[in-house]
């Protein structure tokens, strides 16, 4: 999960919604409701591309070092029991676009590669790093050209997707083959439905939690971790150091760094929702009570310290992937992050922080520690691009590479994504967790039937945008709780209008 501004651009009304100008706008935005940022600004990808190796750039899938690790052995594996029965078809290659793009992630998929062609003599898979799928892939099926099958994060886009005919629905083909949608974690399978149909098979998702820096709460004399709203403020408040000339040096939490990056993502805990569940009625209005509570609960984090202070002290972290990162230097530690972060001590600190974890993020009802609370705001999957020259040797070759659990506990090792196969999470728990046992909580989170993802609506981009400013503007003081009221209420009436005239309503 990439952390950067959720900053996309407006969808168009020109052409309707299966117009070229729509499409290329509507792919664009990313449209991931939770994007978590980085503090540099960056925009967010619509796929998953971790960086190289030299002065990377961190995202939510980033490849750590693992210079020490002990890989899996994925070397000449039997089939396991739950990997569907393979077809017989003649010898074919088939082209996969994938959003992994740096060397040390290939590297890591190729098992996937190599178990999925050896368990179907037929086949050989041509793989392609793509940046940039959403809007590619468009542009290929537009041409003629599409690949064979897309392995992405295009959390959010399903909506375009859907509307545009970029994908073939596998919900009849599961259905024909038996295929057991309870392989795979909840979360992982939500992220690929939309409006009754569902896109794809599930590959990975991105779980975040609290991480605690636990050197610095034994200063304050905080025993552990807190497990409620109420908890959280107070360890905020007594972890929050301000100078005697009023300058901020140290944040106990915020729920994210000035930027807004969570802003929309964090209204889910309270309710709040942007549009149904067909992504055709903007349903703010029926929540607006929940969007003010979660902008209020937001807002008194940072009415703790003067706004132009909190700005300053933002403005002068260290770089998000060093040893100057902030939650490692004890600069803020109670932090909202997503899984891969657990390898950043590791990777980054140098031994610092010496004590630390991970919990569940509390909920106003406080952490359900048998079914925690999930936010998911992003997650990966095979796909099958409309207009491929054979959807059922495409299917054969998802349905393998989902079901390809060692490889995929392996390769999730070297990402620190966490496997959305179920048989895969048990392989990635006790290997990876038993190196990293941090990782614990989110496989717990992944587990959870608790879980929720971003919807999808083809004013998604535009609507997230517009919300997180306003959002901002309240948590700066800029705009009152009534006013905030009315501005919500204004927000649901435009982009309703917006997504009739998209609808062609």
């Amino acid at each position: 999960m990439k952390r950067g501004k959720m900053m996309t651009p407006k969808t168009s009304r020109a052409g309707g919604a299966r117009s070229g100008r729509w499409l290329a706008t509507a792919l664009a935005a990313g449209l991931v409701l939770a994007a978590c940022a980085n503090d540099d600004g960056a925009e967010p990808t619509d796929d998953t591309a971790p960086p190289t190796t030299a002065a990377p750039e961190p995202t939510g899938t980033e490849a750590p070092d693992t210079t020490d690790a002990e890989p899996t052995d994925t070397t000449e594996t039997e089939p396991t029991e739950t990997t569907p029965p393979a077809p017989d078809f003649e010898p074919t290659t088939l082209t996969m676009w994938a959003g992994v793009t740096d060397q040390v992630g290939i590297d890591a998929f190729e098992p996937l590669l190599r178990r999925c062609e050896a368990d179907n003599p037929w086949l050989t898979i041509d793989y392609v790093g793509k940046d940039g799928i959403g809007l590619a892939l468009s542009a290929a099926i537009e041409a003629g050209e599409p690949p064979d099958l897309v392995q992405a994060d295009l959390t959010g886009q399903l909506a375009a997707i859907q509307a545009a005919e970029l994908a073939v629905s596998v919900s009849d083909l599961a259905e024909r083959d038996g295929l057991d949608w309870d392989a795979f974690v909840p979360a992982g399978v939500k992220l690929l439905e939309f409006n009754g149909e569902r896109y794809g098979l599930p590959f990975s998702v991105d779980t975040v939690g609290l991480f605690y820096n636990r050197d610095v709460l034994d200063e304050i004399g905080v025993d552990g971790p807190p497990d409620t709203f109420d908890e959280l403020l107070t360890d905020a408040q007594k972890l929050l150091i301000v100078s005697d000339d009023g300058a901020v040096e140290r944040v106990g939490f915020v729920p994210d760094v000035g930027d807004g990056s969570y802003a929309v993502y964090f209204a889910d805990m309270f309710g709040a929702t942007l549009y149904s569940d067909d992504g055709a009625t903007i349903t703010i209005v029926d929540t607006v009570d929940q969007w003010i509570e979660a902008a209020q609960w937001q807002k008194q984090f940072y009415d703790l310290m003067d706004p132009q202070e909190f700005a300053r002290w933002a403005d002068g972290l260290g770089s998000y992937d060093s040893a100057d990162n902030y939650f490692i230097k004890g600069q803020l530690p109670l932090y909202f992050e997503g899984s891969y972060f657990v390898t950043w001590p590791d990777r980054f600190g140098e031994g610092r922080p010496e004590e630390w974890g991970v919990v569940s993020m509390p909920v106003p009802g406080g952490v359900d520690e048998e079914n925690p609370a999930s936010l998911v705001p992003s997650g990966n999957w095979f796909m099958i691009p409309n207009g491929v020259d054979d959807v059922e040797k495409s299917w054969a070759a998802i349905k393998c590479l989902a079901f390809a659990s060692e490889e995929i506990a392996s390769f999730q090792e070297v990402y620190g994504n966490i496997p959305s196969n179920i048989e895969a999470l048990d392989l990635f728990e006790e290997v990876t967790v038993a190196k990293l046992p941090q990782f614990e909580t989110f496989v717990d989170l992944a587990r959870s039937s608790n879980a929720s993802v971003p919807g999808s609506s083809l004013v998604s981009g535009a609507l997230i945008d517009e919300m997180t400013a306003l959002l901002l503007d309240h948590r700066r003081g800029d705009v009152s709780d009534d006013q905030l009221r009315d501005e919500l209420l204004a927000l649901n009436d435009r982009y309703q209008d917006e997504l009739d005239l998209e609808l062609g309503n």
